[in-house]
C-alpha cells in the first residue's frame, strides 16, 4: 500500500484547513522521487503556470522516465487535443459553431475532427495514444491471496500429502517469519490464482474490451510478482515443480521504471477524481494538509497513518458493494506552497 503522511479528510473537500509552523525542518528529507536533474530549478527560473507544470511533467515522465520517443509523445498529445474537441462538441448539443468559439480552432477544422474521430468510433480503430506498460491489477493478488488461501500455525503449509513431514519442515523452514500467513502454493495453484484474478479484473470492462489471459500474460504476471518482491519463489522445495510464498501483503513495482508507470496510473486516476470534486459530484472528496513534520519521527508517521488507511478500508469494505476509490500522496511540500 503506498504510504502518505498525516492529514485530516475534509467534507466533500470543500474545505482546506492549512497548519503552518514557522520553523522549517532542520535538514530537507531524503527524495526518492526519480531524479530530474535541477528540472524543478529550471521550471522556478521559468515561472511557469499550474496548468503548464502538468503538461511539463507529464512529458518528463512518458519521455525521459517511460521511455517514450518524441514523436510518439507529440501524436498522442494531438489525439487527447482531439479528443477534447469531440467531447465539447458533444456537450454543446453538437454545435460546432459554439465548439469552434470554446477551443479557438477553425469550424472547418473542428468539422475535420469530428469526422476523424467519429470514424475512430464507427470502425473501432485505435487511436494514436501512449499504451499502457503495466497490468493494473497486480496489486489485487496479496489480497486474494490471503483471502483464499490462509494459513494457521500448527497446519500443514503447504498441501502436498506426498511429501514426508520431514520435507514439510523443510519448506517451511525457508519462509520468514515476517511473510503474511498464507499458505504456500505450487506452480499450478499460482498459475489458477492468476487466472482467476485475471477474470475478476475483466468484470470491470464491456465484453468488447475484455483481454484474454494469453501465456505470455501470464509469464509478465508472473515475472512482475516475482522481480517486486511481491511473491518468492521457495528454493528448498523437494517437489518437481516450483513453489511459491506470499511476501508482502501489497505489491509494489521494484526500480524506477516500475514505479514510474504506476505514477502515471495514479495520476491519471487522481485527475478523474479532482475532475468529479470540480463538478461538485456526490461521494467525492478532496483531502490536504499542509504542516511540518519532527524529521526524526517522519517515517513513524508514515507507518502510523498506512495502518490507519488500512483499518479505514477494512471496515467499511463490504462485498458487492458500490465502488470507491482513496487514492493519497504526500511527501516535502515546495517553498511556494507555504
Amino acid at each position: 500500500m503506498f504510504q502518505v503522511p498525516k492529514l485530516s479528510f475534509h467534507d466533500q473537500g470543500q474545505v482546506q484547513r492549512d497548519f503552518n509552523s514557522v520553523t522549517p525542518p532542520a535538514e530537507p528529507p531524503t527524495n526518492n522521487a526519480p531524479n530530474t536533474g535541477g528540472f524543478d530549478d529550471i521550471l522556478a527560473h521559468l515561472e511557469v503556470s499550474s496548468a503548464d507544470r502538468v503538461l511539463i511533467y507529464l512529458a518528463v515522465s512518458a519521455m525521459k522516465l517511460g521511455g517514450h520517443r518524441y514523436g510518439a509523445f507529440l501524436e498522442a498529445a494531438t489525439t487527447a487535443a482531439k479528443l477534447a474537441v469531440y467531447t465539447s462538441y458533444l456537450e454543446q448539443g453538437k454545435n460546432v459553431r459554439k465548439t469552434s468559439f470554446l477551443h479557438h480552432v477553425e469550424p472547418k477544422r473542428v468539422r475535420a475532427i469530428i469526422k476523424e474521430v467519429e470514424a475512430v468510433l464507427v470502425d473501432r480503430r485505435a487511436l494514436t495514444t501512449l499504451s499502457d506498460q503495466e497490468p493494473y491489477y497486480l496489486s489485487g493478488l496479496p489480497y486474494l491471496w490471503q483471502s483464499l488461501y490462509p494459513w494457521e500455525p500448527g497446519t500443514l503449509r503447504l498441501q502436498r500429502p506426498e511429501l514426508t513431514p520431514s520435507e514439510h519442515q523443510r519448506v517451511e523452514a525457508e519462509v520468514p517469519l515476517h511473510y503474511p500467513p498464507t499458505r504456500l502454493l505450487d506452480l499450478l495453484e499460482f498459475l489458477d490464482l492468476i487466472k482467476l484474478l485475471h477474470s475478476k479484473s475483466q468484470d470491470d470492462f464491456p465484453p468488447t474490451r475484455r483481454m484474454v489471459l494469453s501465456d505470455a500474460l501470464t509469464e509478465h504476471i508472473k515475472f512482475r510478482l516475482l522481480h517486486s518482491g511481491t511473491v518468492v519463489q521457495i528454493e528448498a522445495s523437494p517437489l518437481s515443480i516450483p513453489v511459491f510464498a506470499l511476501a508482502r501483503t501489497h505489491y509494489a513495482p521494484k526500480g524506477e521504471r516500475e514505479r514510474v508507470f504506476t505514477m502515471i496510473d495514479d495520476v491519471a486516476r487522481f485527475f478523474k477524481l479532482m475532475q468529479d470534486w470540480a463538478a461538485e459530484q456526490p461521494g467525492v472528496l478532496r483531502a490536504l494538509e499542509v504542516f511540518d513534520v519532527d524529521i526524526d519521527r517522519r517515517s513513524e508517521a508514515l507507518e502510523e497513518l498506512d495502518q490507519l488507511l488500512r483499518a479505514w478500508a477494512d471496515k467499511y469494505h463490504q462485498d458487492g458493494g458500490y465502488p470507491m476509490l482513496m487514492q493519497l500522496a504526500a511527501g516535502t511540500r515546495e517553498a511556494r506552497e507555504g
